[in-house]
């Protein structure tokens, strides 16, 4: 499955033709629906997970209801019964369905931990016109839900969850470096550069100064594009900054993503000068655990002087 991220632009196209459709069918009931999960995230013009394949291929449109009771029959509709709490949202007076914590709430017991918290992420973004939610309104709605279906990995997901992200594929390459002890790099690192202007890293372990880029389609997209990315890297070496690229053949199997770590491991050993080695790949859920009782991060295990000298020439 192609998981490059959506444009603001594909997003609103989909959202519209969703729109359409849910518009149809709550015309042929007199009763109220309430769009869920997919279909709720199409209206709410929200970058979608990687999703299980039984999910992609249904072609009944999701709609939320509280109690088993309130399931009826009507052609198009699977509905189903949701134990935490349902708020919704009215789109462009047309279409109700849930609120984005809510649907990502929902997507709890059917997605990876992985997953959930690249939908998370995508609620958060640092483009304004994708932004839907704030870390503060998953945390709040987790607080006041008392149990349903995925709590528990929705509760691990938060841990894990970033606010300003810029694309699913950047979430899924820093869950991807975690997976084997590397450190947490920051989303969006703003590094001044040598022109007086100010580069955001989409990902960076400032410490160390190594930036991590991924270069998805819009980065491709045109030779002057490709030209701008060039001398955007060429500025972050001069100031001493080592640049990694990553791509989606870095990513969606085991093997390339150890790759990547092992490439983000060799720069860490590069400044350190001491060995860096990589965990063996953690679950998910590890790296949550992980995260409570990590130690100390790399650039605290190796004396300074070791290793500041490095920038002292530059």
């Amino acid at each position: 499955m192609n998981t490059e991220s959506y444009s603001l632009e594909a997003l609103t196209n989909l959202k519209y033709q969703r729109l359409n459709a849910c518009a149809e069918l709550q015309r042929r009931t007199d009763r109220r629906l309430v769009f869920a999960r997919s279909e709720a995230l199409e209206l709410l013009a929200i970058e979608k997970p990687v999703e299980p394949e039984a999910e992609r291929r249904r072609k009944d449109m999701d709609v939320v209801v509280a109690s088993a009771g309130e399931k009826t029959h009507i052609e198009g509709v699977r509905f189903l019964r949701w134990s935490g709490p349902i708020t919704t949202i009215l789109i462009n007076r047309t279409a109700e369905c849930t609120t984005p914590v809510c649907t990502w709430a929902h997507y709890g017991a059917i997605l990876p931990l992985e997953e959930l918290v690249v939908l998370g992420d995508a609620m958060m973004r640092r483009n304004q016109h994708l932004a839907r939610a704030e870390m503060g309104d998953f945390i709040a709605y987790l607080e006041h839900a008392r149990q349903f279906s995925g709590i528990r990995n929705c509760k691990m997901a938060v841990r894990l969850m970033r606010e300003g992200t810029d694309s699913s594929q950047e979430t899924r390459t820093r869950l991807a470096l975690q997976r084997y002890g590397l450190p947490e790099p920051l989303v969006n690192y703003p590094v001044r550069l040598d022109n007086g202007r100010t580069a955001l890293l989409d990902m960076a372990i400032p410490e160390l100064r190594i930036a991590i880029e991924y270069d998805g389609a819009y980065h491709r997209s045109s030779s002057d594009q490709v030209l701008r990315d060039d001398k955007r890297r060429e500025a972050l070496e001069r100031l001493g900054w080592i640049y990694i690229k990553v791509t989606l053949l870095d990513l969606g199997d085991e093997h390339s993503e150890g790759e990547l770590a092992q490439r983000v491991a060799t720069a860490c050993e590069s400044v350190l000068g001491v060995p860096v080695p990589l965990t063996a790949r953690m679950t998910m859920r590890e790296v949550c655990d992980a995260r409570r009782t990590k130690g100390k991060p790399l650039w605290e295990r190796v004396p300074r002087q070791r290793w500041i000298a490095r920038w002292v020439h530059l």
